[in-house]
């Protein structure tokens, strides 16, 4: 994609953002901005908290922050958004001007300084930072600037520097590199370790020579323990895998025996007590010596297990003041130059690594079954027409980062504005997406408000459990459901900027409480009701009386959550806590009959419906799995079969499964023999069955 094509792309996303929300350019710019970011994990969550102010002579800015509580890095950002359709030049004098207004915000914070109106996103940054500096929970800020512009060439390098002992970091985002990012997909920038800045030489290593699988290479390494935390804390939570950096956040994020043992009198026996660490990289320099391997440069280096150990050396350093002098530690790294071959590795070397945090197989979420049937039901449900139009639209879910704009790049002009016709932009959806929409629902909305990746962490080992209960649960019903969901957040999120009532901030949280408590209300007055979402699906539309239903809600939520007399002072921070949604459901708040006219449907009748539609896809997934072992061939069983007779691992009625398999061509296995026998299928590949 050429540079100016996204910069328009961008140009008309922002305008589009700011007309649907009200919100106003910069704040767009900011959010698609930031929710980029996000998706291409340079960072894990952020929040919106705009505050242009003054404190004596220095000016202050800031337009959002991110706080990893992993690595403990402080990300500030301010934007720097032309509103111009061409591509303008960054100078240095305006770049240099917003690092100094985001760190002169910081300092005023920490120095109590700044007057900020309570009860705004900005307040309560004002008091996250007064929290983590008082608490020394800070290793790292970063000032990001953020801009629709082009870096002038003239500004070069800033320098990291550090502020009262902490380091700073200064990044900017121009165009052309949020382009790079976008179009690359690459998680932040590659990460390059360099031994020889690092260490003053080459890693010693021994490479696994006798190993040949798929052009993969393997190597065996030690670490000291301060090379380690100087690689940690160089490149921060990015080092870490992105399945297990979402999985750990959710977790404590230092192990309290491995710092034990860090700062005890037996540290030198680290090396022996610890399992070590599992990597991965693209690409590695080495160098043939007469006294072995030594690894010069490391490529897109990523911890896939042991991030807890990597991250605790790097506190124990940094908080505990301690020496890691004679702590070692191992690292077995793998290196898989061809992405694809990847993408399949480096979840089952994690799954399977011994590791002090077992990350299960739910933290692998793109890849697993449910969010593959999301995608197939998405790619052929047609929904409603709407408004007049003569022509059904799809509901675009987007399994992996990155779908929506793939499908599109090889057409013409012509087709590519009859696909955007049928695939509207304000139609997609992804897995945090719908994680969110469905706690929501669940009446979950204080985990919700934990943001998007650790709240999809735990709607992942919900499905897992719940897939392997009944998986025909997740049908049709359940897909249109899901969309009827994301109609009222995009109806709420959409129209209560517009409210006189709105104060700008924390939409967000209001949308996500205001539609959980409408379900429980709903359910608390009418018993032996139930709200039909199969309604909102067929019209892709709601009443009128809905609508102003919801956004009275969503105003009394607004009045709770920014209360004075609430239990927490940031009001972000209480939308997180259960007792935040405890003393909301015991308000009360009368339902009009008119704004569920229609809409309500009986829970036998309700329940009913959702038997039928399980069935039906019993049914689909039967045919399904008939197709895949028709498809697979009867070599491929026979293959199987020879496999596991001569290792001894199925059963005589798993033999007579793939009795069935292997004679297809005389006689159809069931549906039901086919999904067995693709569980044997699948029991093969984890013991070690490839097939060539």
């Amino acid at each position: 994609m050429e540079l100016q094509e996204y910069h328009k792309l961008y140009y008309e996303d922002v305008k589009s953002t700011a007309a649907s929300e009200g919100d106003g350019n910069v704040p767009s710019f900011t959010k698609l901005t930031c929710e980029n970011f996000v998706e291409n994990q340079v960072f894990e969550e952020y929040e919106q908290s705009y505050f242009e102010g003054a404190s004596g002579r220095k000016k202050c800015r800031v337009d959002a922050w991110s706080y990893n509580e992993f690595d403990k890095t402080l990300v500030l950002i301010a934007s720097n958004y032309s509103q111009k359709e061409e591509i303008e030049t960054l100078t240095k004098t305006e770049a240099n001007q917003l690092f100094k207004w985001s760190l002169a915000f910081f300092e005023e914070c920490i120095n109590e300084q700044l007057d900020i109106e309570i009860s705004t996103p900005a307040f309560d940054l004002s008091k996250q930072i007064q929290f983590l500096w008082k608490k020394e929970e800070l290793n790292k800020i970063k000032l990001f600037v953020i801009t629709d512009k082009i870096m002038s060439k003239s500004i070069g390098i800033f320098p990291n520097s550090k502020f009262k002992g902490i380091p700073l970091e200064y990044h900017i985002w121009d165009i052309q590199r949020l382009e790079r990012l976008f179009t690359e997909g690459e998680e932040g920038e590659p990460i390059e370790v360099d031994f020889l800045e690092l260490y003053g030489k080459g890693l010693p290593t021994l490479e696994a020579c006798d190993v040949n699988v798929d052009g993969l290479k393997f190597y065996l390494c030690v670490l000291s323990g301060d090379l380690l935390a100087d690689i940690y804390d160089k490149f921060g939570s990015r080092l870490l895998e992105g399945n297990v950096r979402s999985f750990l956040s959710t977790k404590v994020a230092v192990n309290r025996d491995i710092r034990k043992t860090i700062l005890s009198d037996e540290k030198n026996m680290f090396f022996s007590y610890n399992n070590g660490i599992a990597a991965t990289a693209n690409e590695v320099d080495i160098d043939k010596t007469e006294t072995g391997i030594l690894i010069k440069k490391i490529n897109n280096l990523q911890v896939v297990n042991g991030g807890q150990t990597t991250a605790s050396l790097s506190n124990a350093r940094f908080k505990d003041k301690t020496s890691l002098e004679n702590i070692y530690v191992q690292m077995k790294l793998t290196v898989i130059p061809d992405k694809k071959t990847a993408e399949k590795i480096i979840p089952n070397i994690s799954r399977y690594s011994n590791s002090q945090n077992k990350v299960s197989s739910a933290d692998f979420f793109s890849n697993h079954e449910f969010n593959i049937q999301m995608e197939k039901l998405s790619r052929r449900l047609f929904a409603p027409a709407k408004d007049g139009a003569q022509y059904e639209t799809i509901w675009f879910f987007e399994r992996v980062r990155g779908q929506f704009e793939q499908e599109q790049r090889k057409m013409t002009p012509a087709k590519k504005r009859q696909y955007i016709l049928q695939h509207p932009k304000d139609q997609r959806l992804n897995k945090t997406d719908m994680a969110k929409l469905r706690d929501i629902w669940r009446e979950l909305p204080n985990i919700v408000s934990w943001g998007a990746q650790k709240n999809c962490m735990r709607f992942a080992e919900y499905i897992d459990i719940e897939w392997m209960k009944n998986k025909d649960n997740f049908n049709e019903l359940y897909y249109k459901d899901t969309i009827a969901l994301r109609i009222i957040f995009n109806y709420l999120d959409k129209n209560i900027a517009k409210q006189v009532w709105y104060e700008k901030g924390y939409k967000a949280n209001i949308v996500t409480y205001a539609m959980s408590w409408f379900k429980h209300l709903v359910e608390k007055q009418y018993p032996q009701k139930t709200f039909d979402l199969q309604k909102v699906w067929k019209t892709q539309e709601l009443t009128d009386a809905l609508k102003l239903q919801l956004l009275q809600i969503s105003e009394y939520v607004s009045s709770y959550i920014t209360d004075d007399a609430r239990e927490v002072l940031n009001v972000t921070e209480w939308c997180k806590k259960e007792n935040c949604w405890t003393c909301l459901k015991e308000k009360s708040f009368e339902i009009d009959k008119e704004a569920v006219k229609g809409y309500l449907i009986s829970i036998g009748d309700a329940k009913d419906i959702a038997k039928i539609e399980r069935k039906v896809q019993k049914m689909v997934n039967g045919i399904e799995a008939q197709k895949q072992v028709v498809g697979l061939g009867v070599n491929y069983w026979k293959k199987i079969a020879t496999w596991g007779l001569d290792k001894n691992l199925f059963s005589p009625k798993e033999m007579s499964l793939l009795k069935t398999a292997i004679e297809m061509e005389i006689k159809l296995p069931t549906e039901k023999q086919c999904a067995s026998v693709l569980e044997i299928k699948g029991k093969s590949e984890n013991e070690g069955f490839t097939y060539s």
